[in-house]
């Protein structure tokens, strides 16, 4: 693989950060710079393309150098070089397989995220998230045995519903419905409650944990600072869309065969009755040993209904 030559060195450290192009990536780059440290962004689109889609209120850009690479199809990993910390973004079973080809032996921390979803999904009878599932769980334990092998210290993060760059499929999804239709359907009153987080608070998050060795060899649940029902999550979008709240109360069976019919468009094959089943499902998470060991301390649910421009 061509890298390009790294930036200059800094006295904080390097930090790659792989699946660089998400909505925690947004955040974290500009984040880590100002921190001072030296940052290699990784990610399957290059530079040009992920800035047009942050658009320009960005700040990210020249923050990192940015080297494009697939990890899901390549082992080569030349971007770890001269890097003491790793933070990935991506999917969690990719870390054992690129730490075992990885040609840094300055690197000394991984922080990884997984997700709550392998508590909230679990039980369902859906394929896909029974492999879901499956995946978080052999994740996790691949990145423990994997760091612990090579003597690297870890940490895991599962954030709850994550929003907050106007690139989810969580708050955008029920923003454009409601945009759309002017209604929004609920199941059992969507008495199920939530704790959104948002991606700026899980980039302080890494940021934090870097400089406290107490949070290497452990799991964290990263939730939002606020416990609401799913009903009055969906008010606030309603509010932030400028909409007058307008509710649809249907069956679960009703709920389930639009989702089905998403489903066939591709960016929303993963959609499935089970979504709506969890409308009335209750997913809290304590973030309080988050809060003791980096300081943790997530905002309250303030949604972002808009693209980046």
């Amino acid at each position: 693989m061509n890298l390009p030559a790294l930036p200059a060195l800094s006295p904080r450290g390097s930090v790659v950060v792989t699946g660089a192009a998400s909505q925690v990536g947004f955040f974290l780059l500009p984040r880590l710079a100002a921190a001072g440290f030296r940052v290699i962004a990784v990610s399957r689109r290059p530079e040009a393309q992920a800035v047009a889609s942050f658009g320009e209120r960005w700040v990210g850009h020249g923050a990192a150098r940015w080297i494009q690479a697939d990890l899901e199809h390549s082992l080569d990993a030349g971007w770890t070089e001269g890097c003491d910390s790793w933070i990935h973004l991506g999917p969690l079973r990719l870390v054992p397989r690129q730490l075992e080809s990885a040609r840094s032996p300055a690197l000394r921390r991984v922080i990884a995220f997984g997700s709550t979803s392998r508590f909230t999904k679990a039980g369902s009878t859906h394929p896909r998230e029974q492999r879901i599932v499956a995946d978080l769980e052999a994740g996790e334990t691949g990145l423990a045995r994997s760091c612990t092998a090579a003597g690297i210290g870890w940490t895991l993060f599962r954030p709850t519903l994550i929003y907050g760059a106007g690139l989810d499929r969580n708050v955008m999804v029920i923003a454009a419905a409601i945009r759309r239709f002017g209604v929004f359907p609920l199941v059992g009153g969507g008495a199920g409650l939530r704790q959104p987080v948002h991606a700026d608070d899980l980039a302080a998050a890494c940021v934090s944990a870097l400089a406290s060795p107490g949070s290497e060899g452990r799991a964290y649940d990263l939730s939002g600072s606020e416990v609401l029902s799913y009903r009055e999550l969906v008010l606030r979008i309603f509010q932030a869309v400028g909409r007058p709240p307008r509710w649809l109360p249907v069956p679960v069976v009703a709920v389930g065969l639009a989702l089905w019919c998403l489903s066939c468009v591709p960016r929303y094959r993963d959609f499935n009755i089970e979504m709506a089943r969890r409308m009335a499902k209750d997913m809290v998470f304590d973030h309080g040993d988050a809060q003791r060991d980096f300081g943790y301390r997530p905002r309250p649910f303030e949604p972002v209904v808009d693209r980046p421009v």
